[in-house]
């Protein structure tokens, strides 16, 4: 899945939530063609830069709810304006459901029993201002031996 934002702060900011999005790390499920179970991996978010100063992140389909939740999205910054720019991205709008569910998930985790946990992406004085999003296919890949998500 892709999610199409803009990013507003002061420069060292902005870098510093472009860096935090680019470490964080989302379970991507695939069905594995021999065995035909369900097997969950790691994979690295992707952040890249887009038209007009925009970014597009990459990530599972599956996670939409949990990176709305770290990275701090709410229904409150989709915007009139947000609306009229998806008509320049190849996106639609992320889904009400996923917002109100992005509400529940902790952005932060403190992991029981170590001394370590995962933050979230939010960056005081930067804002995240969401466009939309576009899924990807899914098929077999033989290649690889799986039937995936095709990030």
């Amino acid at each position: 899945m892709h999610l199409y934002f803009f990013l507003r702060g002061i420069y060292n900011r902005v870098e510093m939530f472009k860096t935090y999005a680019q470490c964080q790390y989302w379970q991507w499920k695939r069905i594995n063609l021999k065995t035909k179970k369900e097997q969950v991996d790691l994979v690295q978010g992707a952040l890249r830069p887009t038209i007009w100063g925009a970014y597009e992140y990459i990530f599972p389909e599956e996670c939409l709810s949990e990176v709305l939740s770290v990275f701090g999205i709410t229904e409150d910054l989709i915007t009139a304006q947000t609306k009229l720019l998806r008509m320049f991205f190849p996106c639609k709008p992320i889904p009400k459901t996923n917002i109100e569910e992005a509400k529940k998930i902790a952005s932060t985790i403190k992991i029981t029993g170590y001394t370590r946990g995962l933050g979230d992406c939010k960056v005081a004085g930067v804002h995240v201002i969401p466009i939309g999003i576009k899924k990807d296919n899914r098929q077999k890949w033989k290649l690889s031996g799986f039937e995936q998500e095709m990030l």
